[in-house]
C-alpha cells in the first residue's frame, strides 16, 4: 500500500452482521478513489462469481419427456422440474463439477428436499422445499438427480449443446436451466472524508453482502472474491521492469496504529473518536461540538449529547454500540 497511509491511518476494516444471511463490512482509511474503485470491483465479482450449486438435470424411470404426467402423482411432471429448479447446495473438496445421485421414492406424503439422500460432501441448503406428494400407495418413483458446482447461468440451449457432446449424452435426460448464484444482492457505498486530524482526504468503503441462505457466511463470499481480485492484479506485477517503491509500504511497517489492534484499557481514554466505529455522520458531529477523544465523550450524559447541534438519537445509539465493542459502559 502507499506511504498516504502514515498520514490518513491505516487501513482497517469491520465486519458487522445484520441477519444470518447479511453483514456490513466497513473498510476505513482508503486513499481519496479508491473506495470506488475496490467497491466497483468487488460488488461485480462477487455477483458474478459467488460459486454454489444447483440441480441441472433429472432422469425419472418411465418417463420420456417435461410433459408427461405421472400416474399416483399429484404435480405434473413441469412442476417437479421448477421444485428441483429450486434447489441449492454447496460441497467440500470431495466434490466434483457434476455428480449424478439415484433416488427412490415409495409411499403416501408430500416429499421435501429433506426426504433426498446426499453423499456426506454435498450439504442441501433449503431442505423445506416441496418437491413433489405421490397419492397413490402403488406409485414409486425412481429417479437419478444431476447436482452441478459452478457460478454464473446455464441456459437449456447450453446443457443441450454441452451433453450432445460429452459422456452424459442422454435423450432421457430432463434438462433444468439454472443459475448457481448463492446471493441475494450486494451493494456499496463510499464515504469522503473530508474533516479529520490531519486534513487530509479519505475513503470509507461500506460493502453490504446478502447471502439467500443462513448458512452461507459473506465474509466467504467477500473472501474469495477478494483473493479473485488479487489473482488478476499480480498479472500486472512484471519481474523484468524497474519501479520505485520508496512509495510503497507493508501493513506492519506503518507508523501508526492500525485501528484493528486491541486497545490497551489505559490507551481507551486517549482514543481519538476518529478510531470509533462510527458513521462519518456521527464522527463528524462530535467532532464540530469539539468532543475529540473517548475522555470527553466519556464525561458527557445522554442528555448533554442530544442538546448538541447535529446530534441525534441515531448518533446515541451508535456511540453505545462503539461503548460495548471497547468493553466499556454505555453513556446514561
Amino acid at each position: 500500500m502507499l506511504d498516504i497511509q502514515n498520514f490518513i491511518g491505516a487501513p482497517s476494516i469491520m465486519a458487522t452482521e445484520i441477519d444470518d444471511c447479511t453483514t456490513k463490512f466497513e473498510l476505513k482509511n482508503l486513499p481519496r478513489g479508491f473506495g470506488h474503485t475496490l467497491g466497483n470491483a468487488m460488488r461485480r465479482i462477487i455477483l458474478a462469481y459467488n460459486l454454489g450449486g444447483a440441480v441441472t438435470g433429472l432422469k425419472i424411470k418411465w418417463v420420456p419427456h417435461e410433459y408427461f404426467v405421472i400416474d399416483g402423482v399429484k404435480e405434473n411432471v413441469v412442476n417437479i422440474l421448477l421444485n428441483f429448479k429450486k434447489l441449492r447446495f454447496t460441497f467440500d473438496e470431495k466434490m466434483e463439477s457434476i455428480q449424478w445421485i439415484s433416488q427412490r421414492f415409495k409411499g403416501l406424503g408430500e416429499y421435501k428436499a429433506a426426504d433426498l439422500k446426499l453423499p456426506s460432501w454435498i450439504t442441501l441448503l433449503n431442505p423445506e422445499e416441496p418437491l413433489f406428494e405421490i397419492t397413490d400407495a402403488a406409485t414409486e418413483i425412481n429417479m437419478e438427480l444431476r447436482i452441478e458446482k459452478w457460478y454464473g447461468y446455464y441456459s437449456l440451449d447450453y446443457l443441450r449443446n454441452r451433453d450432445k457432446k460429452s459422456e452424459w449424452k442422454d435423450v432421457n435426460v430432463l434438462l433444468i436451466d439454472n443459475d448457481f448464484k448463492l446471493v441475494d444482492y450486494v451493494k456499496y457505498d463510499v464515504q469522503e472524508v473530508i474533516e479529520d486530524f490531519n486534513g487530509s482526504t479519505k475513503d470509507t468503503l461500506v460493502i453490504e453482502v446478502k447471502t439467500q441462505f443462513g448458512q452461507v457466511s459473506p465474509k466467504q463470499m467477500l473472501q474469495f472474491a477478494g483473493e479473485v481480485l488479487a489473482s488478476y492484479a499480480k498479472l500486472f506485477v512484471f519481474d523484468d521492469l524497474y519501479i520505485d517503491r520508496s512509495v510503497f509500504v507493508e501493513m506492519e511497517d506503518l507508523n501508526i496504529e492500525s485501528a484493528t489492534t486491541v486497545v490497551d484499557e489505559t490507551n481507551i481514554k486517549t482514543m481519538p473518536i476518529d478510531a470509533l466505529p462510527l458513521s462519518e455522520r456521527t464522527r463528524n458531529a462530535l467532532i464540530k461540538n469539539q468532543i475529540l477523544y473517548v475522555e470527553d465523550l466519556e464525561k458527557k450524559k445522554k442528555a448533554e449529547l442530544l442538546l448538541m447541534k447535529w446530534v441525534w438519537k441515531k448518533a446515541i445509539d451508535e456511540i453505545n454500540d462503539s461503548f460495548k465493542q471497547l468493553g466499556k459502559p454505555l453513556i446514561s
